[in-house]
């Protein structure tokens, strides 16, 4: 009930010096976002999270290469993957979307890429099939 009191009682000035500062949060808030959003920034992020990816692949490709060569040359206990690698054998295709999701709701940028990317998808899939569709 205070702030009604101290709000009422606020002279006009002090209502345009609130309300400046509060434009001018605003302002910084809209072109932080502005900067964030900006294609080339995207482009950036989506690059640095693709060629991570690729280097983590990339990576797991020669161990699990490692792996079968020590097995085809009579090492049978040697493992074809590593031992991090993910199993995914063992995951049913919803579970692995909810991992998906839940990993990009965490903030992992390789979900994130990945969600962003499939959304990205649908959403021009749709505006393709509305504009074909109001063309008949």
């Amino acid at each position: 009930m205070s702030e009604n009191n101290s709000a009422a009682a606020a002279t006009p000035e002090e209502i345009e010096a609130r309300l400046a500062d509060l434009r001018a949060s605003v302002v910084n808030d809209v072109e932080e976002l502005t900067q964030r959003l900006a294609p080339n920034a995207l482009k950036a992020v989506a690059r640095s999270t693709t060629e991570a990816t690729v280097a983590d692949l990339r990576e797991r490709a020669r161990s699990a290469a490692t792996g079968l060569k020590a097995r085809l040359q009579g090492d049978a206990g040697a493992p074809l993957v590593s031992a991090d690698a993910p199993r995914t054998d063992s995951l049913s295709l919803i579970e692995r979307a909810r991992r998906l999701l839940d990993d990009a709701q965490d903030g992992d940028p390789q979900a994130l890429a990945l969600v962003t990317g499939a959304v990205a998808g649908l959403a021009g899939l749709s505006v393709f099939a509305l504009i074909k569709a109001l063309r008949r």
